[in-house]
């Protein structure tokens, strides 16, 4: 049994208290509940690490060949700046993700293993996750200006003007813009559809466990 079945257990009995709940089948459900959380976060993690650094490296291979061209001398100091940046906004996408993990994991070391312990933990873990999903330095970095960052540098490195491509510019601008904007709408909707109402729950339940 899970944690939401737990839950749909402890619901349906008829605004029963909690000592009538299983506490120690409450503690596996929140184990498992957490381990599920973790392996999610490190899966997130490692998408956003490889793919940070994958970007990195195309836009050096990029920065590279506009060095090392023949034709160098039509390359610009605004081409240099849209790698150096693109490389940059990699690289912050890939910080940001780090930083965000140690500081979680330094505020979960704060709770115990007690049952009380474990259900404020999962709590600021939501907490945590709808912070991230809500905030949309990662996927504006990853979603748009990465993208058009490579689109616009190999668009130079083969020696063709933006305002000759105007409609392949603005045509990966708008995609760019569109899959951002999507999903920031699925980021939050997942916070109301499934985070918050989870969140509520585990506070119904320390609620309860709080009660005399």
């Amino acid at each position: 049994m899970d944690l939401d079945d737990l839950m749909a257990v402890w619901r349906s009995q008829d605004a029963a208290p909690l000592h009538r709940v299983d506490k120690t089948l409450l503690h596996l459900a929140l184990r498992q509940d957490e381990a599920k959380l973790q392996k999610e976060r490190r899966s997130e993690r490692w998408i956003t690490y490889v793919a940070s650094a994958g970007l990195v490296a195309v836009m050096s291979v990029f920065l590279g060949m506009m060095f090392l061209s023949r034709e160098r001398k039509v390359m610009t100091g605004w081409d240099v700046a849209i790698g150096i940046g693109g490389a940059a906004a990699a690289l912050l996408a890939g910080s940001a993700m780090y930083v965000g993990h140690r500081a979680q994991a330094r505020r979960e070391q704060r709770f115990g293993e007690s049952l009380r312990d474990q259900l404020n933990r999962r709590i600021g873990q939501l907490d945590d996750r709808r912070i991230r999903l809500t905030s949309e330095l990662v996927l504006v970095v990853m979603g748009g200006i990465c993208p058009m960052a490579i689109v616009l540098l190999g668009l130079r490195i083969n020696q063709m003007s933006f305002s000759d491509h105007t409609f392949l510019v603005v045509s990966m601008t708008l995609m760019c813009v569109g899959s951002v904007a999507a999903g920031i709408w699925t980021n939050r909707r997942q916070v109301q559809k499934d985070v918050l109402p989870r969140k509520r729950r585990l506070e119904a339940l320390l609620k309860e466990l709080d009660a005399p």
